[in-house]
């Protein structure tokens, strides 16, 4: 009943707290998670829960080359083509640029954007899968699933 006393634009607000405070954020943007601290974090759940210490951070490194897919027009065919170095870091530049025009230097939020965040951990065992099942009587599977609740946790 509160909702319908209020203004239009405080109940689009309190709908978008609520919505956030579902999914366990915010609609604050200076109260969001810091996804720097998330490293330390699986460390810690790792720490805590991780009898056996198999579970190690991993390094992704990205390729020298990459591919572009791109297109001259709307309606043109679509071309591909390999960067290097020097190409790499233009490309980027480009999309910080177009970035940065867009959202007038950071003045206009990015709404409706999705930040994907790829972290990896490598689950490693002292023998091999085989050696594991048949010398230890262990099943491989539920070591590594309880790795991913652990990771599931943070």
């Amino acid at each position: 009943q509160q909702q319908q006393q209020q203004p239009p634009q405080q109940q689009q607000q309190s709908q978008a707290d609520e919505e956030a405070a579902v999914v366990g954020g915010s609609s604050d943007p200076s109260s969001g998670r810091d996804y720097t601290a998330i490293p330390a974090q699986i460390d810690a759940k790792m720490e805590e829960f991780d009898e056996d210490s198999q579970l190690r951070p991993t390094i992704i490194t990205p390729s020298n080359t990459w591919m572009k897919k791109s297109k001259k027009g709307l309606l043109a065919d679509p071309t591909t083509s390999i960067m290097r170095g020097d190409e790499q870091k233009a490309e980027k530049d480009k999309a910080m640029d177009l970035l940065d025009a867009l959202t007038k230097s950071g003045a206009i939020p990015v709404e409706n954007a999705s930040l994907h965040i790829v972290m990896a951990a490598t689950h490693g065992f002292d023998k091999t899968v085989v050696e594991t099942v048949v010398q230890d009587n262990v099943s491989p599977i539920e070591k590594v699933e309880r790795s991913t609740l652990i990771l599931a946790q943070v």
